[in-house]
């Protein structure tokens, strides 16, 4: 008579060690044959930003630049954060997305966006005039704002708003906004994330903020 605890024990071993092959072989595929955003053509690796839940080596991050020529905007963003520039709404022209990496996880979350904004400015808009009474904050709960010498957006005076955003899922936000003469635009920066991971990709964006050049 087999002893069926002794075949169960062998099996139950057999199956932890051929699962503790497949989980690395698994990882280096993701390595080898992950997202095509994750290198720049040196082959430079750019690390899976956050989705290890620790904080970004920003030192370590390949870069991209982003050009607009309508508006004389450039601005420098990780290549391991997707650009869109199709379909987007809300006077978007394009939108930076950090994409959950794991291989484990398939509901393509996304983790931080920022988006670039542009708006008509209001009649006879100057530096001065820029404040928050101008922007629609669409009801957010404005927790701080800002504007001094010091807060800048590609060189030109800027306000800066932090908000939460209650809609479907909780928000927390970051709007940079400044206005640009000789186009009579107003231009936004929209910094989006879930509250409890705000923090820990803020750094990477303010290096995409501080990258941001405008012609003027």
């Amino acid at each position: 008579m087999i002893n069926t605890t002794k075949l169960f024990m062998s099996l139950l071993v057999l199956s932890i060690l051929l699962y503790s092959n497949i989980e690395p072989a698994l990882a280096q595929s993701k390595t080898n044959n992950g997202n095509s955003n994750a290198s720049n053509s040196s082959g430079v690796a750019i690390p899976a930003t956050g989705s290890s839940g620790a904080a970004p080596n920003i030192k370590n991050i390949t870069i991209l630049t982003y050009e607009n020529p309508d508006f004389g905007i450039k601005m420098q963003y990780p290549a391991n954060w997707i650009k869109l520039e199709d379909n987007l709404l809300l006077h978007t022209l394009a939108a930076f997305q950090l994409i959950q990496e794991n291989v484990y996880d398939f509901t393509n979350t996304t983790l931080a966006e920022l988006d670039l904004r542009v708006y008509t400015a209001p009649q006879n808009e100057t530096y001065a005039k820029l404040n928050i009474s101008q922007i629609n904050t669409r009801g957010q709960m404005v927790i701080s704002h800002y504007k001094n010498d010091t807060t800048t957006l590609g060189g030109l005076p800027a306000i800066k708003i932090v908000n939460y955003f209650f809609g479907d899922v909780t928000q927390k936000e970051m709007q940079v906004w400044t206005f640009i003469p000789s186009k009579n635009v107003l231009v936004e920066l929209l910094y989006i994330a879930q509250p409890s991971k705000y923090s820990l990709y803020l750094p990477v964006v303010e290096k995409m903020i501080d990258s941001v050049e405008i012609t003027h």
